[in-house]
């Protein structure tokens, strides 16, 4: 499969700064070939609040794009993606149209005339709240009528600045694995797992939900817990949430049934309702592939010890693993991992995290695109 990526940068923001040179590397990583158009002789001072000066910046770029793009042969890729930053956006999104070229875009700080040529439903936005180059609202209004996916980044300039470095840092890291699960998908939904009839299933098939992923137990002081997690699951299945259990044996040996025993003795206890799969190990050499990455995204945060069971769990981890708080092991039954629309790994709650604490988080979840 031949994979292209097409680099379409801003006046003054170069194809070797931060939010393109990140991007490219991913691609890279991907095994995309990369092409890199560039904008020079163009200053952003001459067109900044100057719309004629701005009008023919955007004649100009169409232009030196159509220039650079000419020797490629798109028909020759199998995937295509645009990445594009500022008046790049309105080049890509100008060829993209006049070519009849089936690209995939993603767009960092769009400009407002991007929105005329694109085509609907196709494209992945980031923006700030406080660009000053265009209106924000606009820009919300234009991905709304477009149906493109937004992120806002609040404070964010026309480089995706605040001024704050912890902050900047982190909105780069979110950005660079947005845009990598926009051109590969989301790694999570790369994993097989076993149902507990023993078939192989895909966590593709739950693309686009927010999911809430538990090791379980039946015979656990924690096992009370799947009364309050199947009226959550009942409460929210309809706005696309899925709760994904997973049995584990490791932590004091409670769910020693085979996988029909413990099925069986979860719905007729708590009548359970939500996909139940097949027995796994959470930690060590014979750990799950999908349980080692979600560990790799949410470290252990710490107990809460809000209660009594709480205490006593930790008390047992730690005589088991006195480094307990400086690894990202499964620590007990009933960590929970919650995953968002995107298929980031947003959040992670240890068994003693009360019902009221996740209910919160998956109803923000379900709220955000």
């Amino acid at each position: 499969m031949k994979k292209l990526m097409v680099l379409f940068p801003g006046i003054g923001y170069t194809n070797d700064k931060p939010l393109l040179y990140y991007t490219k590397k991913i691609a890279k990583q991907h095994d995309y070939e990369i092409f890199e158009v560039e904008f020079k002789d163009i200053s952003k001072d001459d067109v900044f609040n100057n719309r004629k000066k701005m009008l023919e910046a955007f004649n100009k770029v169409s232009l030196i794009a159509e220039e650079y793009l000419n020797p490629l042969t798109f028909e020759d890729y199998d995937d295509i993606i645009f990445v594009s930053k500022s008046i790049g956006t309105v080049a890509a999104s100008v060829y993209a149209h006049r070519q009849g070229i089936k690209a995939r875009q993603v767009y960092f700080t769009p400009l407002e005339q991007t929105f005329s040529l694109i085509e609907e439903g196709n494209g992945l936005v980031f923006t700030g709240s406080e660009d000053p180059w265009v209106i924000h609202e606009n820009i919300v209004k234009g991905c709304r009528e477009k149906k493109l996916n937004i992120r806002i980044f609040k404070g964010a300039n026309h480089s995706l600045e605040t001024g704050d470095v912890q902050t900047d840092l982190e909105n780069m890291v979110d950005i660079i694995e947005e845009t990598e699960n926009y051109l590969v998908g989301s790694p999570i939904y790369s994993f097989e797992v076993k149902n507990r009839k023993g078939a192989s299933e895909d966590l593709k098939e739950y693309k686009g939900k927010v999911l809430l992923i538990v090791n379980s137990a039946t015979g656990c002081g924690f096992t009370p817990q799947y009364e309050a997690l199947e009226k959550l699951y009942r409460d929210h299945k309809e706005e696309g949430f899925e709760i994904l259990d997973f049995p584990c044996d490791q932590f004091g040996h409670q769910a020693p049934g085979s996988n029909e025993e413990i099925h069986n003795f979860c719905t007729a206890r708590y009548d359970i309702s939500f996909p139940q799969f097949g027995k796994i190990e959470v930690n060590g050499e014979n750990e799950s592939e999908l349980y080692a990455y979600l560990k790799s995204k949410q470290d252990f945060k710490g107990f809460l010890r809000n209660s009594q069971t709480g205490i006593y769990i930790e008390r047992l981890v730690k005589e088991a693993d006195p480094d307990y708080q400086n690894n990202s092991n499964i620590k007990w039954n009933f960590t929970k991992f919650l995953i968002n629309r995107k298929g980031q790994v947003i959040d992670r709650f240890e068994p003693d995290a009360g019902t009221e604490i996740v209910l919160q988080a998956v109803e923000k979840a379900l709220r955000e695109d």
